[in-house]
């Protein structure tokens, strides 16, 4: 993406002798039905963007599903010359009740399409666009906040619970949705957030427990 080759929108914006509005205004505008290219960029301003980066004649113009991802994947523009991030679903789902089984590998099953601008502006803090994972969660002791066989947003470069939220967790080899606090006595509570679910777990350090992930977003419109 060319914002994330200069660092942000501002920086862009200077690089190619635009203000930040107009820039901003690109990043929001629909893309024409026909090219990645907004409505509102002329051709004369693709080509120009194209030599300041460089980029080859036509890249910004390329057609809707002509652009790879990273890895090999045909893919939509979000905007021409702003790539689609398509996030990896794992065949591994984590339990909101009994656990599932054990994590070893990933395993990759699917691929869901996001805008990277939408992960970057909504998934705040993230380790990195490339920890982002998709997994299923079953069960119903983290209702109401999500349901049986939603589909999670995992961040999978979170391995400590620095924050209080709801991770993937690994014990017993099993995988495990919980919440996670911090108590100030330092110690870790385990809990659900189905008000008919009493229990709750506390990490003393005489449990083996590895955090797998940090849930960012459940596919049900709520970030977590």
């Amino acid at each position: 993406m060319l914002a994330d080759e200069v660092g942000t929108q501002r920086a862009l914006a200077e690089r190619i002798q635009k203000s930040p509005a107009q820039v901003s205004q690109w990043l929001n505008a629909s893309p024409d039905s026909k090219t990645g290219k907004p409505r509102s960029m002329d051709r004369a301003t693709a080509r120009e963007i194209e030599r300041i980066f460089p980029k080859p004649d036509g890249w910004m113009d390329q057609p809707i599903g002509a652009v790879s991802t990273d890895e090999g994947h045909k893919g939509t523009p979000y905007l021409s010359g702003f790539e689609e991030l398509s996030i990896p679903l794992l065949a591994n789902s984590g339990s909101m009740g009994g656990g599932d089984d054990q994590m070893h590998e990933e395993v990759v099953v699917g691929r869901l399409t996001v805008s990277p601008q939408w992960a970057v502006r909504t998934i705040k803090p993230m380790t990195d666009l490339r920890n982002l994972r998709f997994i299923h969660g079953y069960g119903d002791s983290m209702s109401p906040t999500f349901s049986d066989g939603d589909i999670l947003l995992v961040d999978i470069g979170v391995a400590d619970p620095k924050i209080d939220g709801v991770y993937v967790l690994e014990a017993n080899d099993r995988i495990y949705i919980k919440r996670v606090r911090q108590r100030f006595d330092g110690k870790y509570e385990i809990s659900s957030d189905n008000p008919t679910i009493k229990t709750v777990d506390v990490l003393d350090g005489g449990q083996e427990v590895n955090v797998r992930g940090r849930v960012v977003w459940a596919w049900n419109g709520k970030k977590m």
